[in-house]
């Protein structure tokens, strides 16, 4: 049942994306065989990550034979990818009660060749290179920009000799667990029965980024591969206790103690006689995470109190075969292999359930728990006791549960709300929301015996507010009629007025009101849903009677006018246009207007109340004599006494006057009113004479006045 496994803190890193870069390389080694005359098998194993692993293998590989003395290539080996080589490595744990998780996988593959190494002094280097390792390897720095190097040393003894490299008898475990002990058996084979000396050695680094498939590999020397700080060849994978290797047997051990990708290097070396023949090295990624072990467990209710039936829920990790006993005394045969059974009791009482987790292996494990089953006597219940909506809902509960055998001895209280959620614990709670929506109300109780019932009702939670239709609304008769809704606030409500006099529709939501006097109206706002409801009181004013005088009057231009209005000293007055008053702000101001004004004055009553009233003052401006003179002769003699010929008047706002000689040349033209002539033309006193003129006139009110004459210069 690895879809049941419950993997605790698995930090599975190789599963990270990758780029356009080749992070596949997780591990790999070569060997020789000395088939005589200077003929020998090569054998190069690569492995990959099943998940990571782009590209795929090399087709065809390339083994670089380099001198071993000067480390310059002598040849360079083409070997095909031998597609039936490839398989794909399953993880194996020491301990059978440990799981693996299941995206652990790892692909082989061995490329085969046999070619002709001439003896030359030194000997050979032989080498694969490829980039690069996984991104998520623990161990080293950068790690996706670190290639490997896979070669061994075939030296001019070893030929001299015939000599093959020792062989590893065994691939290491992908996977270990974190915390657990290991022995790994990484010992080997030498076909020519030298002594074999095992160490923990330097994984070598080789390809790059830029170049991750040399053909031919680059020259030897080749690098250790860059350890993060704290690791190193004798530090691999964490610690103390640190992982070692004995010298003798191969056999690898150690405890993990943190989780991750880890690159290891294992090294073998060869000894004919007390003689270095050479040494072999392979390295490998190896991914420590948590592992599952075989857990049995289920769920099920501690008390049942409606009916005898008990579902089991499975949570048991790591297993696959289940044995069940339910322990009824009246069916001692009891036993079920499902996975999640379901049995029923023939009555009340405790009974014991216990499940065996891979029953009949090492690995079983088990798992016991109680359950009550007992008679349905609870009964969760409440009612709503009151409900205040004006400016906040405010909910209060009344608790009306039940059991008929034990005591109720926990109330649990949910209100929720969108996002808001409200508990409380009391036997009869107070909620208090500022928000109006849908909320649900729950209540679970717990009786004596462990019993539990749930109740639930739907709140339609309505806040009736004071922003549109405030409590105690005061309104004013304008016209004869007001609305007593005008915002036709609460659509969703109805409503139900009274007293319903001089209402149109006591039912409306914004009726029309004309009461003769004043009055108070009430009204019942109830929600739509009958939930709630709330009242408001609607004052209605009818205004004073206000009298003002004169409504009409005439005066002359110049004159004043005294407006009055009914006083109260309670009521504030406001006369507008003010400009042509004294007291703008008092029942009784003089007027003097200088053109006709309707004046309109504004009175709040002690009601608050604006009635206005109008009136009009008719202002005459006449334009014609006697009101408007032209002089019938001048004297412009300089003593300031009649020197001056022009149009008077006292509205005048233009006067065009032009006065002729007797052969009727224009002597004088003006038509400002301020401007008269004083007798010249052009700078020169003119002879006494008669002279003619005509003279049009403009006054303040529109009219115009126009008159031809004679005027008589005399000096």
């Amino acid at each position: 049942m690895s879809k049941r496994l419950l993997l605790l803190a698995i930090v599975m890193l190789f599963l990270v994306p990758f780029g356009a870069k080749a992070t596949h390389i997780v591990g790999g080694e070569m060997n020789y065989k000395c088939l005589g005359n200077d003929v020998y098998e090569i054998k190069l194993t690569i492995f990959r990550d099943c998940y990571n692993g782009e590209p795929w293998f090399d087709a065809p590989a390339a083994i670089g034979v380099f001198s071993n003395l000067t480390n310059q290539l002598v040849a360079t080996i083409y070997v095909p990818l031998d597609s039936m080589l490839n398989d794909t490595l399953d993880p194996v744990l020491n301990n059978p009660c440990l799981a693996v998780p299941p995206n652990v996988c790892v692909h082989t593959t061995t490329y085969t060749a046999i070619d002709t190494l001439p003896y030359i002094v030194g000997g050979y280097h032989l080498a694969y290179q490829r980039c690069c390792r996984n991104r998520t390897i623990t161990n080293l720095i950068l790690p996706d920009s670190v290639g490997a190097t896979y070669s061994i040393i075939l030296d001019s003894f070893a030929m001299t000799t015939c000599n093959s490299s020792p062989v590893f008898n065994n691939w290491p475990p992908l996977y270990l667990c974190v915390n657990e002990p290991f022995e790994i058996d990484q010992s080997a084979v030498d076909p020519d029965g030298d002594s074999l000396v095992y160490r923990l050695c330097d994984p070598l680094t080789g390809a790059t980024p830029s170049i991750p498939r040399p053909q031919p590999p680059n020259n030897p020397p080749y690098l250790p591969v860059p350890w993060f700080p704290t690791y190193n060849a004798n530090n691999q994978i964490g610690g103390p206790p640190f992982m070692a290797i004995d010298p003798n047997t191969g056999l690898l051990t150690g405890i993990p103690q943190i989780i991750g990708q880890f690159v290891i290097g294992i090294c073998v070396e060869e000894y004919r006689g007390g003689v270095f023949m050479g040494s072999k090295r392979r390295d490998y990624q190896v991914n420590i995470g948590q592992c599952a072990v075989t857990t049995a467990s289920f769920f099920a209710p501690e008390v049942i109190c409606k009916g005898l039936t008990v579902n089991l829920d499975n949570q048991s990790i790591n297993a696959n075969d289940y044995a069940w006993f339910f322990n009824d005394p009246t069916n001692p045969n009891a036993t079920s292999n499902l996975e999640n059974p379901t049995y029923t009791y023939p009555d009340t009482g405790l009974y014991n359930i216990t499940l065996i987790s891979e029953p009949g292996t090492v690995c079983a494990d088990t798992f016991s728990a109680p359950v009550q089953l007992n008679i349905n006597s609870l009964f969760a219940d409440f009612e709503i006791s009151n409900v205040e909506c004006e400016e906040e809902f405010v909910l209060t509960i009344a608790n009306s549960s039940i059991d008929t055998l034990v005591d109720i001895v926990d109330w649990n209280w949910t209100l929720e709300q969108g996002s808001n959620t409200w508990t409380d614990t009391v036997q009869h709670p107070m909620f208090r929301l500022d928000s109006p929506g849908p909320a649900l109300l729950s209540l679970i109780v717990t009786a004596e015996n462990g019993c539990l019932d749930t109740f639930q009702q739907e709140i339609p939670v309505v806040i009736f507010n004071n922003e549109s239709l405030a409590d105690s609304l005061k309104l004013c008769l304008e016209n004869g009629a007001v609305q007593l809704n005008p915002d036709s606030a609460y659509q969703a409500a109805t409503f139900n007025w009274f007293p319903p006099d001089w209402l149109d529709n006591s039912n409306s939501i914004n009726p029309t009101a004309t009461p003769d006097t004043s009055i108070v109206y009430q009204v019942i706002l109830t929600d739509a849903t009958g939930f709630c409801e709330v009242e408001r009181r609607v004052f209605v004013f009818v205004p004073a009677e206000i009298e003002i005088a004169p409504l009409i009057d005439t005066i002359l231009r110049g004159e004043s006018v005294q407006l009055t209005a009914t006083f109260d000293p309670n009521f504030s007055f406001d006369w507008t246009p003010s400009n042509s008053l004294d007291s703008p702000n008092e029942h009784d101001p003089t007027a003097n207007p200088k053109k006709t004004t309707g004046y309109t004055l504004q009175v709040i009553d002690g009601n608050g109340c604006i009635i206005e009233k109008q009136l009009l003052i008719v202002v005459l401006t006449l334009c014609e004599e006697p009101f408007i003179f032209i002089p019938t002769g001048f004297t412009p003699n300089g003593d300031g006494k009649n020197d001056m010929f022009k149009v008077f008047g006292n509205d005048l706002t233009e006067a065009n006057l032009i006065v002729y000689d007797r052969w009727g040349e224009q002597v004088f033209e003006s038509n400002d009113p301020s401007i008269g002539w004083d007798g010249t033309y052009k700078g020169k006193q003119l002879p006494p004479d008669v002279y003619g003129f005509y003279a049009i006139v403009k006054c303040e009110d529109g009219q115009s006045f126009a008159k031809k004459g004679n005027v008589t210069l005399m000096r």
